[in-house]
């Protein structure tokens, strides 16, 4: 079947969580020590961590959710676990200095903009479906200068759905003018990305860029598995 969209996940997908952890760190950090917290950086890290392991676990069945509230959440469950409770604007001040450290440190992978740039000339609509805010959308896309290759730009906001809810896929199928077999979606996570592009019968396009082991041999399987995006001219 002829493919007549390309729909992206954005965070882990286009670009790497990686290029940003420096970032989050230094602001968790700054924000502890503002308030307190001695412990080494090494600890605050692995306090937010459990904190967002256990918070998105209370968000991930919600059939929406806005993630600042889920971040929000998680940071608050870290300064609890050392005794210590924020105030509003406190959290309102470590947010900023986050987002100004992701615009020093943003980075996408590997070949997206000439992937990109080579998909429009084969005339597909290419889309991003994000489970992200409208506000926080803006930011990194603004950062990454891609925004001009898209045709359509979806946040799990702005439709009140969060993926895996076919919601936010079908919406984003009515905006693409496509039948879900004539689509792509590609993204990183399974129980996100995979489980609902397959529920709403898209092309699934799992990104596994791991090199220490393959892609789970379980439930849900993508249709296709690509390392790098530029793989992904093959498949259209």
């Amino acid at each position: 079947m002829t493919i007549r969209a390309v729909l992206f996940d954005f965070g882990g997908t286009l670009y790497d969580y990686a290029t940003l952890e420096a970032a989050e760190r230094e602001s968790l950090v700054e924000l502890a020590r503002q308030l307190g917290i001695n412990a080494e950086p090494g600890a605050i890290q692995h306090a937010h961590r459990e904190a967002m392991r256990q918070v998105f676990r209370q968000y991930l069945p919600r059939r929406f959710y806005l993630h600042r509230n889920l971040f929000r959440d998680a940071v608050i469950g870290m300064l609890e676990s050392f005794g210590v409770a924020p105030d509003a604007a406190r959290l309102d001040r470590y947010r900023v200095a986050q987002w100004q450290r992701h615009a020093r440190d943003f980075t996408l992978r590997d070949g997206v903009s000439a992937t990109l740039a080579t998909l429009r000339q084969r005339g597909v609509h290419l889309g991003i479906v994000s489970n992200i805010d409208d506000d926080q959308l803006a930011h990194l896309l603004e950062i990454a200068a891609i925004g001009s290759y898209f045709d359509s730009i979806l946040s799990s906001e702005q439709v009140q759905s969060c993926k895996p809810d076919r919601t936010i896929f079908e919406k984003a199928l009515e905006r693409a003018g496509c039948a879900a077999g004539e689509a792509l979606f590609v993204g990183d996570t399974l129980a996100q990305d995979i489980a609902g592009a397959n529920r709403v019968g898209l092309q699934s396009v799992l990104l596994w860029h791991r090199t220490d082991r393959d892609p789970p041999d379980a439930e849900p399987r993508p249709r296709h598995v690509i390392r790098r995006i530029p793989d992904l001219l093959d498949l259209v």
